[in-house]
């Protein structure tokens, strides 16, 4: 039985008219579009929503991450004490090769894909099923292990996900890879949220579409969206 998610932002589960189903998802798009807010978002709405959430935190360490979700008021903590928010951190010992181990849930190498999702599953097991998967960022995997590496570890988490009913979330940068390598991950997802910037007479906006949702919906017309202090706000579709 495939489980169906909300995502939590209103305006993108209102366009979407139905729930995401489980499965796996690109978040994809050029730097400070929004990719990181959007998964923010999610997590923080879901936890809110009681549905567990696993979050795989590459690009930067899981205190700064909450500081960053705390600007746009969203308060994981409750939730972790709760055990309904995990983070997996693979920054702070990969990084700063710290010996210091704040993290339940930690990973010293980024080329140790069979470590990293041992790592998840535990992580998953504690917080419960269901529930939301966010890797933070594939970018940056991609940048550490070898491209097969990488494939193999997003086929393992798409693994994970359908086995558990789960939505995983994988963030990657537009720019930063090969096509090949963009279009490999486009072909064994479920599902491409794809944001970009756009400049129409000096203005430059940002905007949003969807390609694919378990071949059940696209919505391949690009709709516009800003981000306030409440978060990703979509614009009026008559807009």
């Amino acid at each position: 039985m495939i489980h169906k998610h909300k995502a939590g932002i209103n305006d993108f589960d209102s366009w979407m008219g139905e729930e995401m189903p489980s499965g796996n998802y690109l978040v994809l798009g050029p730097p400070k579009v929004g990719k990181t807010i959007f998964v923010n978002q999610i997590a923080y709405m879901s936890a809110l929503a009681k549905r567990s959430v696993v979050y795989v935190t590459l690009d930067s360490s899981p205190e700064n991450i909450k500081a960053r979700m705390k600007e746009f008021n969203w308060d994981v903590e409750p939730f972790e004490k709760e055990n309904l928010f995990q983070f997996v951190d693979g920054f702070t010992l990969w990084y700063t090769r710290s010996q210091k181990r704040d993290n339940e849930f930690s990973v010293e190498s980024l080329t140790n894909i069979s470590k990293l999702l041992s790592v998840i599953v535990e992580a998953h097991n504690k917080t419960g099923s269901n529930g939301i998967i966010i890797l933070n960022s594939l970018s940056t995997l991609l940048e550490h292990a070898e491209f097969q590496k990488s494939y193999s570890f997003m086929t393992g988490l798409k693994a994970l996900t359908e086995e558990r009913n789960c939505l995983g979330f994988a963030v990657i940068t537009n720019g930063m890879h090969p096509d090949m390598q963009i279009n490999a991950f486009k072909h064994i997802v479920d599902g491409i949220i794809e944001m970009k910037f756009q400049t129409d007479n000096e203005k430059m906006t940002r905007k949003i579409r969807i390609v694919g949702l378990g071949a059940r919906l696209s919505l391949l017309n690009w709709r516009e969206f800003t981000i306030t202090p409440d978060g990703i706000k979509l614009a009026p579709l008559n807009k």
